[in-house]
């Protein structure tokens, strides 16, 4: 590591006593950074480049202790910051010293401090109870020596600078990691989508479809109160929820009209092909893919498919994409139907609520609505095409709109 060739050191001078800040300017602007003098020749340890000559340390002087707390807002505000604070522990009855350093940590939790004394008021244990860091605590007895305050403000700017140079070096590299894990996560995301476009194009769905499931069902994750983690593993998932169908006959999944009872089990039979597709992964992204593909089509009541499963037995995931799913279906363009009004959706969604729907899920989509109205209208769908002549395409054979009553 290269030391800087004229190092600059601020600090923060804390007495109500002003002979006490003359004597530590004449210590910081003479010697031993000007003439040698046999009382301040001491080593300056270790640290010692950054106390010999050429180094700039800029005083800052503060009688109360309100005062120095403002100097260190004020100096935050600037960018900069104290290298080290000499604090005398005998400040006036309404800002002693000891409240003062906490003050001063609140303010810059690393800086280094020296508190002044020239009593016996208070043992070492007593200020390491009070403070507890002792790592970042010296003590300097009064009338002090200007070799031991040379020294210590040597050691501890040296140590605030390390830890400054350590701190960016740890930023920039977690930089580094969230730039390339952001790259994976959106090349992971891309491959998501390209994939699933297989099934798309097969069925009646929109690509942008698949998009906007994914980010209303991470949004409802957020309300639930989901960590960050868990709502990108559902947000990447999400799209994969009818991954199943590209296992689905043509015959089947495009058929213009209703679908006969024997087609029906078979058009359901795409969540558990779905799970098979993503069965056996150690990635958590699939995991949970697999999850959602298998259960979004279950019920709160406990009539859905294909286990049945009822309430919270039902995975959160697949509660939150199966809701998402639905609004988007109602909300949009479709060749079969034109998007549904905003009452009208409404209207479904509390009818659905406890029966297909998780209620507390319901609620939250309800309050969302905004939000997925921006997400809509930032990943729209292209122009339908034509409705069928015959007008029967889709409407029974939905899979999304199967879920809901009939209205």
């Amino acid at each position: 590591m290269i030391a800087e060739a004229h190092p600059s050191r601020r600090v923060l001078i804390v007495d109500r006593n002003p002979v006490i800040h003359e004597e530590f300017t004449r210590i910081f602007t003479e010697a031993p950074y000007g003439e040698p003098s046999s009382a301040v020749d001491a080593p300056t340890g270790s640290f010692g480049s950054y106390a010999g000559p050429g180094t700039d340390w800029h005083l800052e002087h503060a009688y109360q202790g309100t005062e120095a707390v403002e100097k260190a807002q004020l100096t935050m505000i600037q960018g900069a910051w104290f290298d080290l604070a000499f604090v005398d522990i005998r400040l006036p009855s309404e800002d002693r010293g000891l409240e003062v350093i906490e003050q001063l940590w609140h303010i810059d939790p690393d800086l280094e401090i020296v508190i002044c004394t020239a009593s016996s008021e208070f043992t070492w244990q007593e200020i390491d109870a009070h403070l507890g860091r002792p790592h970042q605590v010296l003590i300097l007895k009064k009338p002090f020596d200007a070799a031991e305050v040379a020294q210590m403000a040597s050691t501890l700017s040296e140590k605030r600078h390390l830890k400054r140079l350590q701190d960016e070096h740890t930023r920039d590299l977690e930089n580094q990691v969230r730039t390339r894990t952001a790259a994976l996560m959106r090349a992971y995301e891309e491959t998501i989508h390209l994939l699933v476009r297989a099934s798309v194009h097969r069925d009646t769905e929109t690509g942008n479809h698949i998009k906007r499931v994914g980010l209303y069902s991470a949004r409802l994750a957020m309300a639930v109160g989901l960590d960050q983690e868990e709502v990108d593993l559902i947000r990447l998932a999400a799209p994969m929820h009818d991954v199943g169908k590209i296992g689905i006959p043509d015959s089947v999944l495009r058929k213009p009209g209703p679908l006969t009872p024997e087609e029906r089990q078979v058009m359901e039979t795409h969540t558990t092909i779905g799970a098979d597709m993503l069965a056996g992964s150690e990635s958590p992204v699939l995991r949970k893919a697999r999850e959602i593909a298998l259960s979004h089509h279950e019920r709160w009541d406990g009539q859905g498919y294909p286990q049945g499963l009822k309430g919270e037995d039902i995975p959160l995931s697949a509660r939150i994409v199966a809701v998402a799913d639905v609004y988007d279906a109602l909300t949009q363009n479709r060749v079969y139907r034109k998007a549904m009004s905003e009452e009208r959706v409404v209207k479904i969604l509390k009818e659905s609520r406890g029966t297909h729907f998780d209620p507390r899920l319901v609620d939250l989509a309800l309050s969302l609505r905004r939000d997925f109205q921006l997400i809509a209208a930032v990943h729209p769908d292209e122009e339908p095409e034509a409705e069928p002549a015959d007008g029967t395409a889709g409407d029974s054979n939905s899979v999304a709109l199967a879920r809901v009553p009939a209205t």
